[in-house]
C-alpha cells in the first residue's frame, strides 16, 4: 500500500508542477509578445511625432526631404551632378553646391 501511495502522490506532485510551470510560461511568453507590440507602437507615435514637430533652425538633422534631383546636385558626382544642377537651375530653383572642398591637412594625413 505504501508504495502505491508514494507512487500517487509523485505523479500528483508532477502534475501539479507541471501545471504550474505550463502556466507561467504561457504567462509570460503572452505578455512579452503584448508588451513587443506596445513598445513598437510608442516608438512609432514617437517617431510621428518627432517629424511632425520638426524644427529646421533647432535641428540640423531635421531638414526637408530633397528631390532626386536636388540631392545629386548637392551630394552627386561627375556627369549626373552637372546635369541635376542644370535641370534645378532650368526649373528655376536655386542651387546649393555644398560647401568648397576646404583646407587640406597635409603632411601624413595626405598619403
Amino acid at each position: 500500500q505504501s508504495s502505491t501511495s508514494l507512487s500517487a502522490e509523485n505523479v500528483s506532485r508532477r502534475s501539479a508542477v507541471s501545471g504550474l510551470a505550463t502556466i507561467f510560461l504561457s504567462t509570460v511568453a503572452t505578455s512579452s509578445t503584448a508588451n513587443a507590440l506596445d513598445m513598437d507602437a510608442f516608438m512609432n507615435a514617437e517617431l510621428a511625432n518627432d517629424t511632425k514637430n520638426c524644427d529646421p533652425k533647432r535641428d540640423a538633422k531635421c531638414a526637408p526631404k530633397m528631390s532626386e534631383d536636388e540631392a545629386l546636385c548637392k551630394y552627386g558626382q561627375g556627369k549626373a551632378k552637372v546635369e541635376a544642377c542644370r535641370r534645378l537651375r532650368n526649373a528655376g530653383q536655386t542651387v546649393d553646391m555644398g560647401q568648397p572642398g576646404g583646407k587640406s591637412l597635409g603632411g601624413a594625413y595626405a598619403m
